[in-house]
């Protein structure tokens, strides 16, 4: 019996700041959502203020190169307070 193959992917978790209003919160969410998904990338979760997105390749393994861009990204909003990238996991193993 062979084991079930792995599914490579991380976690983001980032905090928006108090001044951001709903209008700001959605099309920041929206343009996130746009860059995952025009690198292959599948970006699972949300929240108004509290983000928790799990992330994953569509078809594949999401690989640091994927960290990487999507970390650059968000840490580049000036309307992110926190920001916090979990390592490269097998996510069938871990509770995420």
């Amino acid at each position: 019996m062979a084991a079930a193959c792995p599914e490579f992917g991380f976690e983001i978790t980032a905090q928006l700041a108090p001044h951001v209003d709903a209008r700001t919160r959605h099309a920041l969410a929206a343009t996130f959502h746009t860059l995952a998904e025009s690198n292959g990338l599948i970006a699972d979760g949300g929240g108004e203020r509290d983000w928790r997105y799990v992330i994953t390749r569509d078809g594949g393994q999401a690989i640091d190169a994927d960290r990487q861009l999507l970390g650059d990204w968000i840490r580049s909003r000036p309307e992110i307070t926190r920001v916090e990238i979990g390592p490269i996991v097998d996510l069938k193993e871990v509770d995420v």
